[in-house]
């Protein structure tokens, strides 16, 4: 790991547009080793060679005799996010540990709904499905509030059972939501499950009914519908039951474990790859709800450094990877005519819009971060247009918001533009920023830093490894122009640091609202705060911004259908404490740009067929398009 500091020489001819490009590219050179399948020249067409074969030697381990080759054409590879090179959860297939990651349980569980945030008034779901307005039932077939949703009914689909042949039930219903509330918080989702749910119980054999703590027109949103990577699978009674819930990691493969509804189980898993072949049992194909993918096999690598995801798919190693920036976009595309992308036309800014907002995150527990004028001082600094112009090569859009900009999502943007104009953040202006921090009793050293008390004011930005580092340069640079001690760095432990609050400073996104604000506004409420030192539940909580006003305003936002003249007085309400106190830095839109290999597979979805977007890693989009693609 290194610390990417930049000296104050260097200020000015860094931040000019070829320095900071040639910075970020060294930041994201990439020495990795990946041994992939045994190469064969490639179809007629492609830019390089491909694998033939797609068994079990795509990492750098070798799988047991008993994993069966599969052929390329009959396998899906896909790159998908979290831990670089090697994954850290290669035991655990139980989605409620804290340790769990994407790496397969994301598209081997189903959910009760999925939700298509991408949906247009003619594609609301993948070829062979049903949705309307992007809500496609999935395990359930419907669902219902009582007037003042305070209830919530879900109605399940019959004839939808487990990997072992157990039918799915109101059992297994009712056994995860209670197991949730009764370990909160240290399952995923329990802390939210436990707020919200009053009781829950079977009405009949394939109908639950949830009696919420308060109202709450989002709750079947919030946690049943699968969308970008919000919600959360139902799991088997049959096999979680008896077991500790805090330590059982649903993972044995010479029992069929994980035990799932999906039509995939899993063959091979270590650090460097895991296998699910198709498993040709899957309620779904039997019961004429959705045709059997029609690929033999997944496997998924781990994430990798943009260079080396721009290596695998320029060779046709790879079908879908995690998120490229457009730079490494170009260079993949003109070395592979097979590539696609969501934006038919290949040419900028190549994918769809992201619900996951970026921003320079504030730990606003830590001083003088809890200073919201300090934290004003950071904004002013930033030069959003050069961000886009240098790290992202003019390509997409800065926010001043934490939202998505859906076209749903428009009349938010509208409501707040006054208290905007009073407080506006996306003004540049580095003279802002020193008349801040001299107010505050700091001083400018020999070196050009801020400093107080004999004592420079330096922070180091922890970043996820192999994020951002097309424009973390960028944001670096541009604190240190306007006298700020920064630098940045990507530790395997970054996401330890942050969600325990040991980092003041981060780039991270926001989630949650693609339809209203709310599920995004939640994340600032002070019931997920914890003091530094204790890991919050990601992403709620890891501000650790405070406001009481805040939180009973949001509050009562829950209780209010979105839309409402009511519910936009009260998000005017929460974004009138919310822009003055600023405890997270909005930067850029994000864009899912995922280049496809259409080499095996075709019918990617794309903003002609917007069914869900190519995101390999997101739970809301995996299961939608491994399902929904064909052999070319």
């Amino acid at each position: 790991m290194q610390t990417y500091r930049i000296p104050r020489r260097r200020f000015l001819a860094t931040l000019s547009t070829g320095a900071l490009a040639m910075l970020a590219a060294a930041c994201g050179t990439n020495n990795q080793a990946i041994e992939l399948p045994t190469k064969t020249p490639a179809p007629s067409g492609q830019a390089s060679a491909a694998p033939s074969s797609a068994g079990p030697a795509t990492g750098a381990s070798t799988a047991p005799a008993d994993v069966p080759a599969v052929p390329r054409n009959q396998t899906l590879i896909v790159s998908v996010s979290d831990e670089i090179n090697q994954m850290a959860d290669t035991d655990i297939m139980n989605p409620f540990l804290l340790s769990a990651r994407r790496t397969g349980w994301h598209f081997s569980y189903e959910p009760l709904y999925f939700y298509d945030s991408v949906w247009n008034d003619k594609v609301s779901a993948p070829p062979g499905l049903t949705g309307k307005n992007g809500e496609i039932p999935y395990q359930a077939e419907s669902y219902s509030y009582n007037p003042d949703y305070t209830e919530l009914t879900i109605k399940l689909k019959p004839n939808v059972t487990w990997s072992d042949g157990k039918p799915l039930s109101t059992d297994d219903v009712i056994f995860t939501i209670n197991m949730l509330k009764d370990n909160a918080p240290k399952l995923n989702f329990s802390t939210n499950v436990k707020l919200w749910v009053k009781d829950i119980v079977a009405t009949d054999k394939q109908t639950v009914k949830f009696t919420l703590t308060q109202p709450n027109p989002q709750f079947m949103f919030q946690f049943f519908q699968w969308y970008q990577d919000q919600g959360f699978p139902i799991v088997p009674k049959h096999i979680f039951e008896g077991k500790d819930p805090l330590a059982f990691t649903h993972k044995d493969i010479a029992q069929g474990w994980p035990v799932t509804t999906g039509p995939w189980k899993l063959a091979f898993a270590d650090p460097t790859q895991k296998i699910w072949d198709r498993r040709d049992t899957w309620w779904g194909a039997t019961t004429g709800f959705r045709k059997m993918p029609a690929m033999k096999r997944v496997i998924v690598l781990p994430h990798f450094e943009d260079a080396k995801l721009t290596q695998l798919l320029a060779a046709g190693e790879v079908d879908s990877t995690h998120n490229l920036f457009a730079a490494d976009t170009e260079v993949a595309l003109s070395r592979n005519p097979k590539l696609t992308t969501f934006v038919v036309s290949k040419k900028p800014p190549y994918g769809a819009i992201d619900g996951w907002t970026n921003a320079v995150k504030i730990n606003c527990m830590a001083k003088p971060f809890d200073d919201k004028d300090v934290r004003w001082a950071l904004n002013y600094a930033l030069n959003r247009k050069q961000i886009i112009d240098v790290g992202f090569k003019g390509s997409g859009d800065y926010t001043v918001l934490p939202f998505p900009a859906y076209a749903g999502m428009k009349p938010y943007f509208d409501a707040v533009k006054d208290l905007l104009e009073k407080n506006p953040i996306d003004v540049y202006d580095p003279n802002k920023t020193a008349q801040i921090m001299q107010s505050k009793g700091y001083a400018k050293n020999g070196d050009g830093l801020w400093a107080k008390d004999g004592k420079v004011l330096s922070f180091t930005m922890n970043n996820s490894p192999g994020f951002f580092l097309n424009f973390a340069p960028v944001v670096v640079a541009q604190f240190r122009q306007a006298g700020f001690d920064a630098s940045f760095k990507n530790p395997t432990n970054a996401g330890t640091l942050q969600n325990e609050g040991n980092v003041e400073v981060f780039i991270d996104g926001h989630q949650g609202g693609v339809r209203d604000p709310y599920l995004t506004l939640n994340q600032f409420h002070s019931r997920y705060n914890l003091p530094i030192g204790q890991a919050v539940a990601t992403p709620n909580g890891l501000n650790r911004w405070t406001n009481t006003q805040f939180d009973a305003i949001v509050d009562e936002m829950s209780k209010i259908a979105p839309g409402s003249s009511k519910y936009m007085d009260l998000y005017h309400q929460a974004m009138a404490i919310w822009i003055p106190e600023l405890p997270t830095i909005p930067t850029v839109q994000w864009y899912q740009i995922c280049p496809n290999n259409t080499a095996y597979w075709k019918g990617w979805p794309n903003e002609e067929n917007p069914y869900t977007t190519p995101a390999s890693w997101h739970r809301g989009a995996a299961g939608l398009f491994i399902g929904a693609l064909e052999p070319v």
